[in-house]
């Protein structure tokens, strides 16, 4: 009886294992390819709209058929409605999309957002270049897609909507360009870092080295002596929030090149600064990588 028994339980677990993987496989749908999405009509797309960034502008849409209720992420791209043909912003002839990203049915789009995809399509290059082109209609479609890991679309679940119009948009001079840092310390005469001392502190500055990169490079000019200074992202004051340097505490600490060269972890909000006993004067190259959350300095002379 006891091996009869045992046999039977060994029946009844093959049995729970079979089972338990074809449960495990039902939870895992194949993704079929999306169908059926469409953005909805807006209520206000007859009124007249001028952007800003303090304003949005609402989209609603449908969720598209993915044989399932799929996680999609949904992305936004603008167009100029031209006598019954529609320009999309692209970048090197490729669609280009809004920063922002979505996974609900309904987004408020930045104000902002939208008027720098107008200036992309109308090939604004700079502030000198813009013109004022008045209200116009403003297409906006969405893609839908499932995206893995690292935000790039698997195959075959990219789809794009049904476009709808705004008759009377009106965009403004909203071209993006290089962020900046700035310089904050006895190299500048410990100017303080806020807006009304925007044109004093310009020299006082290093650039993205792409737009929305977050790594800043730039060779300034120091002088000699004892120099002190930390970095500020924004001109907010000296108790704003926006400065970084070797430690939280508000003092400073001595450091030292290694050929030439030094390189540190900073402290994002902190105001600790550096400073580099006897620097000869000269040139340094400083690069703030804000994405690493790392800083070096290389002297050039």
């Amino acid at each position: 009886m006891k091996k009869i028994f045992s046999f039977a339980l060994m029946l009844l677990g093959i049995a729970t294992v079979l089972t338990s993987c074809k449960d495990d496989r039902d939870s895992n749908p194949t993704i079929g390819t999306p169908t059926k999405f469409v953005v909805n009509a807006s209520p206000v797309a007859g009124q007249y709209i001028q952007l800003s960034p303090e304003n949005r502008v609402n989209l609603t849409w449908s969720q598209p058929d993915y044989g399932y209720n799929a996680l999609a992420t949904y992305q936004i791209q603008v167009g100029l409605y031209n006598g019954g043909n529609i320009i999309w912003s692209q970048e090197d002839g490729v669609d280009k999309f809004l920063e922002t990203t979505y996974t609900k049915c309904n987004a408020d789009i930045s104000g902002e957002e939208i008027a720098e995809a107008i200036c992309v399509i109308d090939g604004v290059p700079d502030e000198e270049h813009y013109v004022d082109l008045g209200f116009r209609e403003i297409a906006f479609r969405v893609k839908s897609s499932i995206q893995d890991s690292r935000g790039n679309d698997v195959a075959g679940t990219a789809i794009l909507s049904n476009p709808v119009v705004f008759e009377h948009m009106a965009a403004y001079c909203a071209i993006k360009s290089l962020g900046s840092v700035y310089i904050i310390g006895n190299c500048g005469g410990w100017t303080e870092p806020k807006a009304a001392n925007a044109e004093t502190l310009a020299d006082w500055r290093i650039y993205e080295t792409e737009i929305g990169s977050k790594i800043y490079k730039g060779v300034v000019t120091m002088p000699e002596g004892d120099l002190t200074f930390r970095i500020y992202t924004a001109l907010t004051g000296w108790d704003g929030g926006n400065s970084l340097g070797h430690k939280e505490a508000d003092e400073s600490t001595d450091v030292e090149f290694s050929g030439g060269v030094y390189t540190d972890k900073y402290v994002y909000p902190g105001k600790g600064s550096w400073t580099f006993v006897g620097f000869p004067g000269g040139d340094l190259e400083i690069t703030l990588d804000m994405n690493q959350g790392t800083i070096k300095f290389v002297q050039i002379n």
